[in-house]
Protein backbone atom coordinates (compact mmCIF):
# COMPACT_ATOMS: atom_id res chain seq x y z
CA UNK A 1 0.00 0.00 0.00
CA UNK A 2 2.79 2.58 0.39
CA UNK A 3 3.89 2.47 -2.78
CA UNK A 4 0.65 4.35 -3.79
CA UNK A 5 1.90 7.43 -1.95
CA UNK A 6 3.32 8.55 -5.26
CA UNK A 7 0.23 9.35 -6.72
CA UNK A 8 -0.41 11.24 -3.88
CA UNK A 9 2.18 14.06 -4.52
CA UNK A 10 1.40 17.75 -4.98
CA UNK A 11 -2.41 16.72 -4.20
CA UNK A 12 -4.35 19.59 -2.53
CA UNK A 13 -1.36 21.90 -3.04
CA UNK A 14 0.55 19.47 -0.33
CA UNK A 15 3.94 17.66 -1.28
CA UNK A 16 2.94 14.19 0.74
CA UNK A 17 6.17 12.53 -0.25
CA UNK A 18 8.43 15.54 1.50
CA UNK A 19 6.90 15.45 4.52
CA UNK A 20 8.93 12.24 5.49
CA UNK A 21 12.30 14.05 4.69
CA UNK A 22 11.07 17.15 6.95
CA UNK A 23 10.12 15.21 9.98
CA UNK A 24 12.41 14.37 12.25
CA UNK A 25 11.13 13.04 15.64
CA UNK A 26 13.61 12.49 18.61
CA UNK A 27 13.46 8.65 20.35
CA UNK A 28 11.08 7.97 23.54
CA UNK A 29 12.96 6.04 26.22
CA UNK A 30 11.27 4.40 28.86
CA UNK A 31 14.15 2.18 30.68
CA UNK A 32 16.00 -0.04 27.74
CA UNK A 33 12.82 0.38 25.40
CA UNK A 34 13.38 3.18 22.80
CA UNK A 35 10.57 4.30 19.30
CA UNK A 36 10.74 7.02 16.89
CA UNK A 37 7.39 7.47 15.26
CA UNK A 38 9.47 8.36 12.00
CA UNK A 39 10.90 5.14 12.12
CA UNK A 40 8.41 2.62 13.70
CA UNK A 41 7.17 -0.23 12.21
CA UNK A 42 4.41 -2.71 13.34
CA UNK A 43 6.11 -5.53 13.72
CA UNK A 44 4.43 -8.27 16.43
CA UNK A 45 4.37 -11.96 18.13
CA UNK A 46 2.66 -14.30 19.64
CA UNK A 47 -0.25 -11.30 20.64
CA UNK A 48 -2.39 -14.00 22.19
CA UNK A 49 0.43 -15.93 23.97
CA UNK A 50 2.22 -12.96 26.33
CA UNK A 51 3.07 -14.07 29.41
CA UNK A 52 1.23 -12.80 32.19
CA UNK A 53 -1.75 -11.50 30.39
CA UNK A 54 -4.33 -14.52 31.12
CA UNK A 55 -3.36 -13.47 34.57
CA UNK A 56 -4.01 -10.07 34.15
CA UNK A 57 -7.09 -10.35 33.08
CA UNK A 58 -8.44 -13.03 35.55
CA UNK A 59 -7.06 -10.50 38.08
CA UNK A 60 -8.95 -7.59 36.59
CA UNK A 61 -12.23 -9.30 36.16
CA UNK A 62 -11.79 -10.63 39.73
CA UNK A 63 -11.44 -6.64 41.35
CA UNK A 64 -13.74 -4.36 39.20
CA UNK A 65 -16.91 -4.50 38.13
CA UNK A 66 -18.47 -5.55 34.77
CA UNK A 67 -17.91 -2.94 32.16
CA UNK A 68 -17.80 -2.60 28.40
CA UNK A 69 -14.28 -4.73 28.42
CA UNK A 70 -14.64 -8.24 26.75
CA UNK A 71 -13.01 -10.89 28.35
CA UNK A 72 -10.08 -11.63 25.61
CA UNK A 73 -9.26 -7.97 25.20
CA UNK A 74 -5.86 -6.75 24.75
CA UNK A 75 -3.45 -5.93 27.83
CA UNK A 76 -1.42 -2.71 27.74
CA UNK A 77 1.68 -2.85 29.20
CA UNK A 78 2.58 0.63 31.06
CA UNK A 79 6.19 0.99 31.59
CA UNK A 80 7.18 0.28 27.88
CA UNK A 81 7.34 3.72 25.70
CA UNK A 82 4.29 4.82 22.73
CA UNK A 83 4.88 7.69 20.28
CA UNK A 84 2.47 8.78 17.79
CA UNK A 85 0.30 6.13 17.38
CA UNK A 86 2.89 3.21 18.19
CA UNK A 87 3.29 1.38 21.20
CA UNK A 88 5.98 -0.80 22.36
CA UNK A 89 5.32 -3.91 24.39
CA UNK A 90 6.49 -7.19 25.05
CA UNK A 91 4.65 -8.65 21.97
CA UNK A 92 6.80 -6.04 19.92
CA UNK A 93 5.29 -2.70 18.23
CA UNK A 94 1.68 -2.60 17.35
CA UNK A 95 -0.48 0.58 15.98
CA UNK A 96 -3.55 1.73 18.02
CA UNK A 97 -6.31 2.81 16.03
CA UNK A 98 -8.71 3.82 18.03
CA UNK A 99 -6.93 5.89 20.43
CA UNK A 100 -8.40 5.05 23.61
CA UNK A 101 -11.94 5.43 22.12
CA UNK A 102 -11.09 9.12 20.87
CA UNK A 103 -9.27 10.26 23.97
CA UNK A 104 -6.04 10.95 22.61
CA UNK A 105 -5.90 13.93 19.72
CA UNK A 106 -2.66 14.84 19.89
CA UNK A 107 0.89 12.51 20.33
CA UNK A 108 1.54 12.66 24.14
CA UNK A 109 5.20 13.83 23.36
CA UNK A 110 4.46 17.06 21.94
CA UNK A 111 6.94 19.88 22.99
CA UNK A 112 3.90 21.68 24.16
CA UNK A 113 3.05 19.85 26.34
CA UNK A 114 6.59 18.71 27.68
CA UNK A 115 6.88 22.43 28.76
CA UNK A 116 3.33 22.36 30.12
CA UNK A 117 4.10 19.97 32.69
CA UNK A 118 7.95 21.79 33.75
CA UNK A 119 6.13 24.94 34.13
CA UNK A 120 3.94 23.49 36.20
CA UNK A 121 6.66 20.95 38.19
CA UNK A 122 8.41 23.97 38.97
CA UNK A 123 5.82 25.78 40.28
CA UNK A 124 4.70 22.49 42.97
CA UNK A 125 1.43 22.42 40.67
CA UNK A 126 1.41 18.94 39.42
CA UNK A 127 -0.73 17.32 41.79
CA UNK A 128 -2.67 20.43 43.30
CA UNK A 129 -6.29 19.87 43.63
CA UNK A 130 -8.85 23.16 44.26
CA UNK A 131 -12.19 23.37 44.23
CA UNK A 132 -13.45 25.73 41.41
CA UNK A 133 -16.97 26.12 42.39
CA UNK A 134 -16.38 27.57 45.65
CA UNK A 135 -13.32 29.43 44.98
CA UNK A 136 -11.72 31.80 42.41
CA UNK A 137 -8.41 30.58 41.26
CA UNK A 138 -5.59 32.99 40.29
CA UNK A 139 -2.15 32.44 38.71
CA UNK A 140 -0.75 35.93 38.75
CA UNK A 141 2.54 34.68 40.29
CA UNK A 142 2.34 31.49 38.21
CA UNK A 143 3.91 32.60 34.95
CA UNK A 144 2.63 30.03 32.53
CA UNK A 145 0.00 28.50 34.25
CA UNK A 146 -3.32 28.06 33.22
CA UNK A 147 -6.72 29.02 35.42
CA UNK A 148 -10.45 27.96 34.20
CA UNK A 149 -11.28 31.13 33.02
CA UNK A 150 -8.19 30.89 30.72
CA UNK A 151 -9.69 27.56 29.47
CA UNK A 152 -13.26 29.11 29.05
CA UNK A 153 -12.05 32.30 27.28
CA UNK A 154 -10.12 30.06 24.42
CA UNK A 155 -12.98 28.03 24.32
CA UNK A 156 -15.29 31.29 24.10
CA UNK A 157 -13.09 32.66 21.61
CA UNK A 158 -13.19 29.44 19.39
CA UNK A 159 -17.22 29.74 19.00
CA UNK A 160 -17.67 32.96 19.00
CA UNK A 161 -15.50 33.19 16.15
CA UNK A 162 -17.57 30.13 14.32
CA UNK A 163 -21.28 31.33 15.62
CA UNK A 164 -21.47 35.03 17.26
CA UNK A 165 -23.48 35.48 20.29
CA UNK A 166 -24.51 38.64 21.52
CA UNK A 167 -23.40 37.95 25.06
CA UNK A 168 -20.54 35.19 24.23
CA UNK A 169 -20.02 32.13 25.30
CA UNK A 170 -19.69 30.67 28.85
CA UNK A 171 -18.41 27.46 29.93
CA UNK A 172 -19.75 24.93 32.54
CA UNK A 173 -16.78 22.13 33.58
CA UNK A 174 -17.14 18.71 34.50
CA UNK A 175 -15.27 15.71 34.43
CA UNK A 176 -16.32 13.69 31.31
CA UNK A 177 -18.71 13.46 28.56
CA UNK A 178 -21.68 12.31 30.19
CA UNK A 179 -21.26 15.15 32.60
CA UNK A 180 -21.27 17.71 30.06
CA UNK A 181 -23.87 16.47 28.37
CA UNK A 182 -25.80 16.41 31.92
CA UNK A 183 -24.87 19.78 32.22
CA UNK A 184 -26.39 20.53 28.64
CA UNK A 185 -29.80 19.13 29.58
CA UNK A 186 -29.82 21.02 33.08
CA UNK A 187 -29.40 24.22 30.77
CA UNK A 188 -32.37 23.18 28.94
CA UNK A 189 -34.61 22.68 31.23
CA UNK A 190 -33.68 25.50 33.30
CA UNK A 191 -34.00 27.86 30.37
CA UNK A 192 -37.49 26.18 29.39
CA UNK A 193 -38.35 26.13 33.27
CA UNK A 194 -38.06 29.80 33.50
CA UNK A 195 -39.70 31.43 29.86
CA UNK A 196 -42.63 29.21 30.69
CA UNK A 197 -43.39 31.00 33.99
CA UNK A 198 -41.93 33.95 32.24
CA UNK A 199 -44.64 33.86 29.75
CA UNK A 200 -47.37 31.81 31.04
CA UNK A 201 -47.04 32.02 35.12
CA UNK A 202 -46.33 29.83 37.74
CA UNK A 203 -50.16 28.72 38.37
CA UNK A 204 -49.95 27.61 34.37
CA UNK A 205 -47.66 25.25 35.24
CA UNK A 206 -49.00 24.13 38.01
CA UNK A 207 -52.15 22.99 36.00
CA UNK A 208 -49.70 21.65 33.10
CA UNK A 209 -47.67 19.72 36.07
CA UNK A 210 -51.07 18.30 37.47
CA UNK A 211 -52.74 17.09 34.61
CA UNK A 212 -49.58 15.21 33.48
CA UNK A 213 -49.97 13.88 37.06
CA UNK A 214 -47.11 16.20 38.57
CA UNK A 215 -47.43 17.74 42.28
CA UNK A 216 -45.93 20.25 44.55
CA UNK A 217 -43.67 18.86 47.16
CA UNK A 218 -44.77 20.73 50.36
CA UNK A 219 -41.04 19.66 52.18
CA UNK A 220 -39.31 22.43 49.94
CA UNK A 221 -41.46 25.20 51.15
CA UNK A 222 -39.43 25.59 54.31
CA UNK A 223 -36.49 26.45 52.43
CA UNK A 224 -35.44 30.12 52.50
CA UNK A 225 -33.51 29.82 49.34
CA UNK A 226 -35.94 31.02 46.25
CA UNK A 227 -38.93 31.65 48.33
CA UNK A 228 -41.95 31.89 46.42
CA UNK A 229 -41.00 29.19 43.81
CA UNK A 230 -42.40 25.33 44.67
CA UNK A 231 -40.99 22.32 43.58
CA UNK A 232 -42.65 19.64 41.60
CA UNK A 233 -41.60 16.30 41.85
CA UNK A 234 -41.77 16.22 37.97
CA UNK A 235 -41.41 18.67 35.46
CA UNK A 236 -43.51 18.66 31.97
CA UNK A 237 -40.57 20.17 29.32
CA UNK A 238 -39.18 17.34 27.08
CA UNK A 239 -36.09 16.95 24.65
CA UNK A 240 -35.79 14.91 20.85
CA UNK A 241 -33.10 13.09 20.53
CA UNK A 242 -31.80 10.81 17.88
CA UNK A 243 -31.78 6.97 17.74
CA UNK A 244 -28.68 5.54 17.41
CA UNK A 245 -27.44 8.11 19.71
CA UNK A 246 -24.65 7.47 22.53
CA UNK A 247 -24.22 10.26 24.86
CA UNK A 248 -23.20 9.05 27.88
CA UNK A 249 -24.24 6.58 30.77
CA UNK A 250 -25.40 8.46 33.79
CA UNK A 251 -29.03 8.55 34.26
CA UNK A 252 -29.98 12.00 32.21
CA UNK A 253 -27.45 11.10 29.35
CA UNK A 254 -29.08 7.42 29.73
CA UNK A 255 -32.49 8.86 28.37
CA UNK A 256 -31.20 10.52 25.50
CA UNK A 257 -29.08 7.25 24.74
CA UNK A 258 -30.83 5.01 22.28
CA UNK A 259 -27.67 2.62 20.95
CA UNK A 260 -27.54 -0.99 22.29
CA UNK A 261 -30.16 -2.53 24.22
CA UNK A 262 -27.32 -3.42 27.26
CA UNK A 263 -27.17 0.38 27.49
CA UNK A 264 -30.98 0.85 28.58
CA UNK A 265 -31.83 -2.48 29.61
CA UNK A 266 -33.00 -2.16 33.75
CA UNK A 267 -32.81 1.62 33.46
CA UNK A 268 -36.17 4.16 34.22
CA UNK A 269 -36.06 7.50 32.43
CA UNK A 270 -34.85 10.23 34.24
CA UNK A 271 -35.76 12.70 31.63
CA UNK A 272 -38.98 12.68 28.87
CA UNK A 273 -37.35 12.31 25.39
CA UNK A 274 -38.49 11.58 22.18
CA UNK A 275 -36.30 9.82 20.00
CA UNK A 276 -36.54 10.34 15.78
CA UNK A 277 -34.09 8.41 13.33
CA UNK A 278 -30.91 10.19 12.10
CA UNK A 279 -30.56 11.91 9.40
CA UNK A 280 -34.04 11.23 8.59
CA UNK A 281 -35.23 12.70 5.01
CA UNK A 282 -38.14 13.72 6.07
CA UNK A 283 -38.84 16.62 9.02
CA UNK A 284 -39.57 13.77 11.88
CA UNK A 285 -38.91 16.39 14.46
CA UNK A 286 -41.08 18.97 13.23
CA UNK A 287 -43.69 15.69 13.54
CA UNK A 288 -43.42 15.32 16.77
CA UNK A 289 -44.53 19.03 17.69
CA UNK A 290 -48.24 20.08 18.88
CA UNK A 291 -48.24 23.85 16.83
CA UNK A 292 -51.40 24.30 19.46
CA UNK A 293 -50.41 26.75 22.91
CA UNK A 294 -50.48 25.62 25.94
CA UNK A 295 -53.68 27.23 27.10
CA UNK A 296 -55.70 26.02 24.39
CA UNK A 297 -54.11 22.42 25.83
CA UNK A 298 -55.66 22.92 28.90
CA UNK A 299 -58.76 24.22 27.88
CA UNK A 300 -60.09 20.80 26.92
CA UNK A 301 -59.82 18.53 29.93
CA UNK A 302 -57.95 15.78 29.52
CA UNK A 303 -56.40 17.22 26.13
CA UNK A 304 -52.87 17.88 27.20
CA UNK A 305 -52.43 14.42 28.55
CA UNK A 306 -53.48 12.32 25.68
CA UNK A 307 -50.82 14.70 23.52
CA UNK A 308 -48.17 14.04 25.68
CA UNK A 309 -49.11 10.18 26.67
CA UNK A 310 -51.39 8.64 23.98
CA UNK A 311 -50.32 10.99 20.89
CA UNK A 312 -46.20 10.77 21.83
CA UNK A 313 -46.22 14.36 20.62
CA UNK A 314 -44.44 17.45 22.49
CA UNK A 315 -46.54 20.76 23.15
CA UNK A 316 -44.59 23.15 21.64
CA UNK A 317 -44.57 25.39 24.77
CA UNK A 318 -42.64 22.72 26.45
CA UNK A 319 -40.55 21.91 24.04
CA UNK A 320 -37.11 22.21 25.54
CA UNK A 321 -34.83 21.44 22.92
CA UNK A 322 -32.71 18.45 20.58
CA UNK A 323 -29.90 16.88 21.22
CA UNK A 324 -27.68 15.14 18.50
CA UNK A 325 -23.91 14.14 17.75
CA UNK A 326 -23.05 16.18 14.29
CA UNK A 327 -21.21 12.73 13.76
CA UNK A 328 -22.47 9.66 15.31
CA UNK A 329 -20.11 7.65 17.30
CA UNK A 330 -21.34 4.56 18.77
CA UNK A 331 -24.29 4.47 16.77
CA UNK A 332 -21.89 3.54 14.32
CA UNK A 333 -19.58 6.34 12.93
CA UNK A 334 -22.55 7.70 10.59
CA UNK A 335 -21.53 11.82 9.67
CA UNK A 336 -24.84 14.44 10.31
CA UNK A 337 -26.81 15.14 7.49
CA UNK A 338 -26.54 19.29 6.70
CA UNK A 339 -30.06 18.70 5.31
CA UNK A 340 -31.87 16.66 8.83
CA UNK A 341 -29.77 19.05 10.68
CA UNK A 342 -30.76 22.18 9.15
CA UNK A 343 -34.51 21.37 9.12
CA UNK A 344 -34.12 20.54 12.85
CA UNK A 345 -32.99 23.62 13.13
CA UNK A 346 -35.59 25.68 11.63
CA UNK A 347 -38.07 23.78 13.88
CA UNK A 348 -36.33 24.57 17.13
CA UNK A 349 -35.99 28.63 16.16
CA UNK A 350 -39.97 28.27 15.43
CA UNK A 351 -40.64 27.18 18.94
CA UNK A 352 -37.71 28.85 21.04
CA UNK A 353 -36.30 25.37 21.74
CA UNK A 354 -32.15 25.20 21.79
CA UNK A 355 -30.20 22.44 19.39
CA UNK A 356 -27.15 20.96 21.61
CA UNK A 357 -24.24 19.14 19.86
CA UNK A 358 -22.79 16.48 21.67
CA UNK A 359 -19.42 16.74 19.81
CA UNK A 360 -17.52 14.55 22.68
CA UNK A 361 -16.13 12.33 20.37
CA UNK A 362 -15.20 14.87 17.27
CA UNK A 363 -13.07 17.55 18.26
CA UNK A 364 -10.13 18.79 16.01
CA UNK A 365 -11.12 15.05 13.71
CA UNK A 366 -13.08 15.90 10.95
CA UNK A 367 -11.07 18.69 8.94
CA UNK A 368 -12.36 21.45 11.45
CA UNK A 369 -12.45 22.24 15.02
CA UNK A 370 -15.79 21.18 15.17
CA UNK A 371 -17.81 18.61 13.29
CA UNK A 372 -21.14 20.74 13.66
CA UNK A 373 -19.05 23.07 11.09
CA UNK A 374 -19.91 20.92 8.40
CA UNK A 375 -23.34 20.72 8.89
CA UNK A 376 -23.85 24.77 8.24
CA UNK A 377 -26.09 25.17 11.58
CA UNK A 378 -25.43 27.05 14.40
CA UNK A 379 -25.50 25.24 17.33
CA UNK A 380 -27.09 26.77 21.53
CA UNK A 381 -25.03 24.64 23.30
CA UNK A 382 -21.66 22.60 22.51
CA UNK A 383 -20.31 19.52 24.59
CA UNK A 384 -17.51 17.93 24.66
CA UNK A 385 -14.81 15.43 26.68
CA UNK A 386 -12.55 12.72 25.49
CA UNK A 387 -9.48 14.33 23.63
CA UNK A 388 -10.40 17.92 25.46
CA UNK A 389 -9.35 16.39 29.04
CA UNK A 390 -12.28 17.57 31.10
CA UNK A 391 -15.91 17.62 30.14
CA UNK A 392 -17.22 21.14 28.99
CA UNK A 393 -20.28 22.75 28.06
CA UNK A 394 -20.43 25.65 26.20
CA UNK A 395 -23.46 28.21 26.11
CA UNK A 396 -24.38 31.58 25.23
CA UNK A 397 -23.71 34.21 27.82
CA UNK A 398 -27.54 34.87 27.99
CA UNK A 399 -28.00 31.76 29.68
CA UNK A 400 -26.69 33.00 33.18
CA UNK A 401 -29.91 34.76 33.53
CA UNK A 402 -31.94 31.10 33.81
CA UNK A 403 -28.97 29.86 35.86
CA UNK A 404 -30.09 30.66 39.52
CA UNK A 405 -27.34 29.84 42.30
CA UNK A 406 -26.69 25.82 42.95
CA UNK A 407 -28.99 24.63 39.66
CA UNK A 408 -25.63 22.74 39.31
CA UNK A 409 -22.04 22.52 40.29
CA UNK A 410 -19.82 19.61 41.05
CA UNK A 411 -16.36 18.85 42.68
CA UNK A 412 -13.88 18.00 39.67
CA UNK A 413 -14.83 20.38 37.10
CA UNK A 414 -11.80 22.48 36.02
CA UNK A 415 -10.41 22.60 39.76
CA UNK A 416 -7.33 20.28 39.13
CA UNK A 417 -4.51 22.19 37.64
CA UNK A 418 -3.20 19.79 35.79
CA UNK A 419 -6.06 18.80 34.01
CA UNK A 420 -7.34 22.66 33.09
CA UNK A 421 -3.74 23.01 31.81
CA UNK A 422 -3.92 19.95 29.69
CA UNK A 423 -6.91 20.58 28.35
CA UNK A 424 -5.91 24.34 27.54
CA UNK A 425 -2.61 23.02 25.92
CA UNK A 426 -4.45 20.75 23.57
CA UNK A 427 -7.56 23.05 22.46
CA UNK A 428 -4.13 26.05 21.48
CA UNK A 429 -2.16 23.68 19.88
CA UNK A 430 -4.71 22.47 17.39
CA UNK A 431 -5.77 26.20 16.78
CA UNK A 432 -2.83 27.80 17.15
CA UNK A 433 0.33 25.69 16.45
CA UNK A 434 1.36 25.63 12.58
CA UNK A 435 3.64 22.65 12.16
CA UNK A 436 6.96 23.45 10.01
CA UNK A 437 7.05 20.37 8.54
CA UNK A 438 3.48 20.31 7.46
CA UNK A 439 4.21 23.51 5.12
CA UNK A 440 3.50 25.62 8.13
CA UNK A 441 -0.04 24.25 7.59
CA UNK A 442 -2.10 23.53 11.37
CA UNK A 443 -3.08 20.33 12.90
CA UNK A 444 -6.71 20.65 12.15
CA UNK A 445 -5.95 21.65 8.83
CA UNK A 446 -4.01 18.69 8.57
CA UNK A 447 -6.94 16.17 9.49
CA UNK A 448 -8.35 17.38 6.13
CA UNK A 449 -5.68 16.34 4.30
CA UNK A 450 -4.15 12.98 6.16
CA UNK A 451 -8.27 12.24 5.47
CA UNK A 452 -8.16 12.50 2.16
CA UNK A 453 -5.40 10.98 1.85
CA UNK A 454 -6.69 7.82 4.13
CA UNK A 455 -10.20 7.33 2.46
CA UNK A 456 -8.18 7.34 -1.14
CA UNK A 457 -6.65 4.09 0.85
CA UNK A 458 -9.17 2.40 2.47
CA UNK A 459 -11.23 3.11 -1.33
CA UNK A 460 -8.36 0.89 -2.77
CA UNK A 461 -9.07 -1.52 -0.09
CA UNK A 462 -12.45 -1.91 -0.54
CA UNK A 463 -11.55 -2.43 -4.41
CA UNK A 464 -9.02 -5.49 -3.90
CA UNK A 465 -10.91 -7.11 -1.03
CA UNK A 466 -14.53 -6.99 -1.96
CA UNK A 467 -15.42 -9.98 -0.24
CA UNK A 468 -14.15 -8.38 2.86
CA UNK A 469 -14.43 -4.96 2.49
CA UNK A 470 -17.62 -2.89 1.52
CA UNK A 471 -17.00 0.33 1.59
CA UNK A 472 -15.52 3.53 4.05
CA UNK A 473 -17.27 6.62 5.42
CA UNK A 474 -16.28 9.63 7.83
CA UNK A 475 -14.65 12.71 7.51
CA UNK A 476 -11.11 13.72 8.17
CA UNK A 477 -9.39 11.19 10.31
CA UNK A 478 -12.64 9.92 11.61
CA UNK A 479 -13.80 6.71 9.81
CA UNK A 480 -15.61 4.06 9.72
CA UNK A 481 -14.46 0.60 7.72
CA UNK A 482 -17.02 -1.34 6.81
CA UNK A 483 -16.52 -5.13 6.62
CA UNK A 484 -18.28 -8.20 6.91
CA UNK A 485 -17.46 -11.05 9.80
CA UNK A 486 -16.60 -8.02 11.95
CA UNK A 487 -15.10 -9.74 14.84
CA UNK A 488 -12.71 -11.87 12.70
CA UNK A 489 -11.32 -9.17 11.08
CA UNK A 490 -10.82 -7.11 14.20
CA UNK A 491 -8.64 -10.44 15.93
CA UNK A 492 -6.58 -10.98 12.78
CA UNK A 493 -5.88 -7.63 12.70
CA UNK A 494 -4.73 -7.92 16.10
CA UNK A 495 -2.67 -10.49 15.09
CA UNK A 496 -0.82 -8.53 13.06
CA UNK A 497 -0.32 -5.67 15.33
CA UNK A 498 -3.10 -2.97 14.22
CA UNK A 499 -5.33 -2.38 17.53
CA UNK A 500 -9.30 -1.73 16.28
CA UNK A 501 -12.60 -1.42 17.86
CA UNK A 502 -16.12 -1.46 16.51
CA UNK A 503 -18.85 0.81 16.71
CA UNK A 504 -22.92 -0.15 15.76
CA UNK A 505 -24.38 -3.26 16.02
CA UNK A 506 -23.15 -6.19 14.91
CA UNK A 507 -24.48 -7.54 11.43
CA UNK A 508 -23.42 -9.21 8.34
CA UNK A 509 -21.74 -5.82 7.46
CA UNK A 510 -20.20 -3.75 11.00
CA UNK A 511 -18.01 -0.91 11.47
CA UNK A 512 -15.22 -0.55 12.17
CA UNK A 513 -14.11 2.44 13.47
CA UNK A 514 -10.43 4.33 12.79
CA UNK A 515 -8.85 7.38 14.25
CA UNK A 516 -6.12 8.67 13.93
CA UNK A 517 -4.21 12.20 15.81
CA UNK A 518 -4.82 15.36 14.30
CA UNK A 519 -0.55 15.51 14.17
CA UNK A 520 -0.52 12.45 11.99
CA UNK A 521 2.19 12.17 8.97
CA UNK A 522 1.72 10.45 5.91
CA UNK A 523 3.72 7.57 6.79
CA UNK A 524 1.69 6.47 9.61
CA UNK A 525 -1.36 6.78 7.12
CA UNK A 526 0.88 4.16 5.19
CA UNK A 527 1.69 2.03 8.26
CA UNK A 528 -2.28 1.72 8.73
CA UNK A 529 -3.09 0.73 5.23
CA UNK A 530 -0.26 -1.63 5.05
CA UNK A 531 -1.29 -3.99 8.26
CA UNK A 532 -4.88 -3.55 7.14
CA UNK A 533 -3.64 -5.10 3.59
CA UNK A 534 -1.66 -7.77 5.32
CA UNK A 535 -4.90 -8.73 7.81
CA UNK A 536 -7.21 -9.17 4.49
CA UNK A 537 -4.62 -10.83 2.50
CA UNK A 538 -4.66 -13.48 5.03
CA UNK A 539 -7.82 -13.96 5.58
CA UNK A 540 -9.09 -16.62 4.13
Amino acid sequence: MARTRSAWSGTEGYDYVGETRRLAFRDVIVGEHRLNRGTATVSVHDVERIAGDDATRAAWQGSILPTTLPGDAPVVHLGWPTHGPFVRGPQGVYFDAYLGVAQKVLDEHHPRFRRMLDALDEQGLLLRREIATDDYLAATEAEGVKTPRDLAALWAGALQARWARPGGWKAFFSSSGAEAIEAALKILCQRAYKRFVERFGIDVLRRVAAELGARDVPYFDGDPGLPGTPVFDDYPFQIVACEGAFHGRTLGALSATWSKRAHRLGYPRAWQVRHVPYNDAGDPVRDLVDTRGIEELLAEPGLLARVVREQGRIPKDLFAGFLAEPFQGEGGYLPGDPGFFARTKAVCEEHDAWLVVDEVQSVARTGRLLMTEHLGITPDIVATAKSMVIGITMAPGEVSAYCHDGWHSNTWGSGRVLDTNFAWTTLDTLMHHVEPAFEGRDYITNTELKGAYLAAGLDRLAEQYPQHVTGQRGLGLMRALLVKDRNRVVEEAWRHGLKLLGCGWSADVAPIRLLMLADTTTREVDELLRVLDVTFRGMK
